[in-house]
C-alpha cells in the first residue's frame, strides 16, 4: 500500500513539474508562487527525496496557472464541465478545514 501511495505522490508532483515546464515557470518562481524556499521545490520534484506538495500549495498551483484541479489527480477522467466548479469548491473547503 506504501508503494502505491509514493507511486501517485510521485505521479501528482510529476504532472505538475509538467505544468510548469509548459508554463514556463522556473522552480525559483513556483517557491514564491507556493511561499516555499526554492530548495524545498526542488527535493519535491526530485524522487530521491520523500518531500510532497501540500494540498493548499497544490490550489495555489492550479490557480496561478488556471488550471482545474481535478486534472492533476484525476488526468484520465473526463469531468463534466458543471462539475467542475463544484470539485473546485470542495477542495477549497477541504484546504480550509485544514
Amino acid at each position: 500500500m506504501v508503494a502505491d501511495s509514493v507511486d501517485y505522490q510521485d505521479s501528482v508532483i510529476q504532472e505538475i513539474k509538467k505544468i510548469r515546464t509548459e508554463h514556463k515557470i522556473s522552480q525559483a518562481k513556483l517557491s514564491e508562487i507556493l511561499g516555499i524556499s526554492r530548495g524545498q521545490v526542488g527535493n519535491i520534484e526530485n524522487p530521491n527525496y520523500t518531500h510532497k506538495y501540500t494540498l493548499k500549495q497544490i490550489v495555489a498551483f492550479c490557480k496561478y496557472v488556471d488550471y482545474p484541479i481535478e486534472k492533476i489527480f484525476l488526468p484520465d477522467v473526463k469531468i463534466a464541465p458543471e462539475c467542475s466548479k463544484a470539485i473546485s469548491e470542495v477542495v477549497k473547503n477541504i484546504v480550509r478545514y485544514e
